[in-house]
């Protein structure tokens, strides 16, 4: 039974899959309690060839073959087969620093808390990756503190690779079957029944931005599962929330209106109108920018 299970959903993942478990073999380094969990999701490519080339080098390593076209399903395969107390993602196109897993596994079996949270390095140039790792000292965060910095976005997303979460709370809640925006779906009630909860700042985990990514290449159904997964969202926070989940809304407006259809506009249009409200514009919480576009936008009405 391994301590940490590490989970990695594969789909036409030929060009990116090898420098993604080079990168993991040197984060485990000398660590011992690690299980790889590798999903093959509808592959066409030589996927499955460069898994079965790693059982070798990661004799931890365990695939299994799909045909779901669905990286929720996939996620929660995954769990299901794992064995360890802590579960982390790591994408099939991202990279890790080196030893930064063993670093993680040895704060966790030291402080044993419910969520392990770290800041995901985006870039777009692969020439920024660095191999500089100085360990894990993280922040405790309360509750309330790791709800709040998450709406702000300025520390961690609803992004499940990189974080390091206690299989307890993957059984309470498991990641929905859809085919994007899973992690949306499922983060915010892990985070809202986690109670001892650590911050890193210092990033160990690249989240390489391609061409075509999710947020370039958005489709209706990827809008429908947007709206819906910022409306359960609503449900999960306590209300005091409101005018930093109304920025997500105001987001969503503003990117995304031309691609709603009647019944979302009419949902978000509704949140929107309640950034024009003392709540909204005395919320210390919400960034001067998000103020800015409200008064524009009621400025145009």
């Amino acid at each position: 039974m391994a301590f940490l299970s590490v989970i990695i959903a594969a789909h036409n993942s030929e060009k990116t899959l090898t420098a993604t478990l080079e990168s993991l073999r040197a984060a485990i380094d000398t660590a011992n309690d690690v299980e790889v969990i590798i999903i093959n999701d509808s592959s066409e490519d030589r996927t499955q060839e460069i898994i079965e080339s790693w059982r070798q080098r990661l004799p931890s390593l365990r695939s299994e073959s799909v045909e779901y076209r669905n990286v929720g399903k996939v996620r929660q395969l995954a769990i299901s087969l794992s064995s360890g107390e802590y579960i982390t993602m790591l994408d099939s196109d991202d990279l890790l620093k080196p030893g930064s897993l063993r670093d993680a596994i040895a704060f966790l079996q030291e402080q044993q808390p419910d969520m392990l949270l770290t800041h995901l390095l985006e870039v777009r140039d692969i020439n920024r990756v660095t191999d500089e790792w100085h360990g894990f000292s993280p922040i405790q965060l309360t509750t309330r503190e790791a709800i709040r910095r998450f709406l702000i976005h300025k520390d961690f997303q609803a992004h499940l690779g990189g974080q390091f979460i206690h299989r307890d709370l993957y059984k309470q809640f498991p990641v929905p079957p859809i085919s994007c925006y899973e992690d949306f779906a499922v983060f915010p009630k892990i985070l809202r029944h986690s109670e001892k909860i650590y911050f890193q700042r210092q990033g160990h985990y690249y989240y390489i931005k391609n061409q075509g990514s999710l947020s370039g290449a958005l489709t209706p159904t990827k809008i429908t599962h947007l709206v819906n997964c910022t409306l359960d969202m609503e449900q999960v926070f306590p209300d005091e929330f409101s005018p930093l989940i109304n920025c997500h809304w105001l987001d969503i407006y503003t990117n995304h209106k031309q691609r709603l259809n009647s019944s979302q506009f009419k949902i978000v249009k509704s949140r929107v109108a309640q950034l024009y409200s003392f709540k909204f514009f005395l919320a210390k919480d919400v960034r001067f920018s998000y103020k800015k576009r409200a008064i524009t936008a009621l400025w145009k009405k």
